[in-house]
């Protein structure tokens, strides 16, 4: 709804005057920008970045390296210099436009001198290099969650990377399969360093929170499976390395206050708490282990939706409740097997998602009008 039209009905319903009316439709018409214009020169400019890139691809084999590396050179050194310049003249946004343009360019930088020099090896090593080299320049420099989420991202995906190439038969494998299970709750201890530039640190605990929340609720189906001893143990094994980082994060985020100590422990502690019973014990894959797992499932976002409500996090709140109606839904699949599949157990399914889609609104609607 355009804001005259919002106006409109702000006035209709008696919340302003018509004086008040004016003053905010003037103040709005002074701030407006014409949104237009930039998307059509936005759209102009990448289709110019894209017939360029056409014309250097179809003549890449006649370019010569060295005209390819300095080149390359040449816009790196402009990247680095446009940030600098732009942090030094105020202009955040400019500055955090030109440090990810300098970190994409780390990138293919690396992969245009593999190309180059014939070079050769794991992903996991390219995106170490990368945060070798570019990390510390949106460590340092980072002020929004633009940058806080490429470099969070970029360390999720190199940990991830490194996992997948670590040998499991080795203690040096589980040791370096452990250290990127760490990298979310090491995400959190580097909000908690940040906290001078606040839209940084809450990309940076954003993106850490989230992938240990999805990484723990993922784990959480391996109470469907039997899990050995031999397995456990080498879980274990991960494990510890992992609670180092976790054990960091949560002394890091409680010294200097991150979050509300109730809502710390449970997005922090509870969490790895979950992770722990589910692939570091051994267990079977009847249906005890299966019930014990959606109790430990409930408790673990169950309490993070009392933290939240008694903080006042609507949205971690509202994901709460979401995910445990998401697995009260899947429950019902668990009791019912093939059976509800049927007509009849499709109908009741439906109408079970229906039931909980309006019970979720309904509780999250209540905390809102309740909430700060």
């Amino acid at each position: 709804m355009a804001i005259a039209d919002k106006i409109a009905s702000w006035q209709s319903a008696g919340l302003i005057d018509a004086d008040t009316a004016a003053r905010i439709a003037a103040f709005e018409e002074e701030r407006a920008r014409p949104t237009a214009l930039w998307a059509v020169i936005g759209l102009g400019c990448l289709a110019l970045a894209l017939g360029i890139a056409n014309v250097v691809a179809a003549n890449w084999q006649a370019i010569p390296d060295a005209l390819k590396l300095g080149v390359h050179f040449a816009m790196t050194a402009g990247a680095a210099f446009a940030c600098w310049r732009s942090l030094d003249r105020g202009a955040v946004w400019f500055a955090e436009g030109a440090l990810f343009v300098l970190g994409a360019l780390f990138l293919a930088g690396l992969s245009l001198h593999a190309q180059v020099y014939q070079l050769s090896g794991e992903i996991w090593q390219l995106l170490v290099t990368w945060l070798l080299c570019a990390g510390p320049a949106f460590l340092l420099l980072g002020r929004t969650r633009l940058t806080a989420y490429a470099l969070a991202g970029m360390t999720i995906w190199a940990g991830a990377s490194w996992a997948g190439a670590a040998n499991e038969e080795s203690w040096a494998g589980l040791f370096a399969q452990g250290l990127a299970m760490s990298v979310p709750w090491a995400l959190v201890a580097l909000a908690a360093l940040c906290q001078g530039r606040s839209r940084f640190s809450s990309g940076l605990s954003e993106m850490g929170l989230s992938a240990i929340l999805i990484a723990v609720s993922i784990a959480h189906v391996a109470w469907a499976d039997p899990i050995p001893e031999i397995d456990a143990g080498e879980m274990r094994v991960r494990l510890l390395v992992a609670g180092a980082g976790a054990a960091l994060a949560l002394a890091l985020a409680w010294r200097g206050r991150l979050f509300p100590r109730d809502l710390l422990l449970a997005l922090v502690t509870a969490p790895f708490a979950a992770l722990v019973l589910a692939v570091g014990i051994e267990h079977g894959d009847g249906p005890v282990p299966r019930f014990i797992g959606a109790l430990i499932y409930a408790a673990m976002w169950g309490g993070i939706a009392w933290a939240a409500s008694r903080a006042g996090w609507r949205t971690v709140f509202g994901l709460a409740i979401g995910a445990l109606a998401v697995r009260l839904f899947i429950v019902y699949f668990e009791l019912f097997g093939s059976l509800a599949m049927t007509g009849m157990g499709l109908i009741f399914a439906g109408a079970l998602l229906i039931a909980l889609a309006l019970g979720w609104r309904r509780i999250f609607s209540g905390f809102r009008k309740a909430g700060p």
